[in-house]
């Protein structure tokens, strides 16, 4: 079922900007700037990691990719192989229209881990941002146009309009948002934990689950635990 979203929180948003280096994630301490107890810049930071699509196999107008950008905290990352006899069949985007066959590619293969997003620094701020404004809705929406959950509304253009040509046209028209959420795609993505030596996966998501877990006295969530699954894919050349 689909439904309409805030125009602010669309498929114009590429990232979810920088997290605080407030935020006290589960794990990962490393400090920056000078030595510890110099005085000198040396305040706790913490490893971040993101999330990006992979947008080497699509035309290149369509080349700009999306970011989830989090702070190291997934507490454990569980990895599994295993091979499925019964349903071997690489991604679509992967097979060549003349080729009628079927590969056998072990793609059984998959990741999960779970994110901890805080950002209630961003909302006590007061700065008139799109953090502190939809707390953690807005990397969720960063999130959704990953895996394509949101997608343009092929509606909104004709809205209000009617087939009297001697009608006057709708208030309401232009007024509804352009991106609406609908079902998830398979998209492939990279997600990396930390920088580029650091552990990381190439696939599709293929489970998604958001609990939020705190709110402001105005209802806006500023504290959520999003648990992922990747499903493993061959790594493009």
């Amino acid at each position: 079922m689909f439904s309409r979203i805030h125009k602010e929180l669309n498929l114009d948003q590429h990232s979810n900007g920088q997290v605080d280096p407030r935020q006290l994630p589960t794990g990962g301490i490393g400090w920056w700037g000078g030595n510890i107890g110099s005085g000198k810049d040396d305040h706790l930071t913490f490893p971040s990691g993101y999330i990006v699509t992979d947008t080497s196999q699509v035309p290149k107008k369509d080349r700009n990719p999306y970011y989830l950008q989090f702070a190291y905290n997934p507490s454990t990352v569980s990895v599994t192989h295993s091979l499925d006899m019964a349903n071997m069949m690489p991604a679509e985007w992967q097979r060549s229209e003349s080729d009628t066959g079927t590969a056998v590619l072990p793609i059984a293969s998959s990741c999960s881990f779970s994110l901890f997003f805080d950002r209630t620094y961003d909302i006590l701020s007061g700065r008139k941002t799109p953090q502190a404004k939809y707390g953690v809705m807005f990397d969720h929406n960063a999130l959704y146009n990953i895996v394509g959950i949101n997608s343009k509304s092929r509606t909104s253009s004709a809205a209000g309009a009617s087939s009297d040509p001697e009608s006057t046209p709708s208030s309401d028209i232009g007024s509804l948002p352009d991106t609406v959420t609908g079902p998830m795609q398979m998209r492939p993505v990279y997600a990396y934990f930390g920088g580029g030596d650091s552990l990381f996966y190439y696939g599709f998501i293929s489970n998604i689950s958001i609990d939020y877990v705190h709110y402001t006295q105005s209802m806006i969530p500023q504290r959520s635990s999003v648990s992922l699954t990747i499903t493993g894919l061959p790594q493009p050349n």
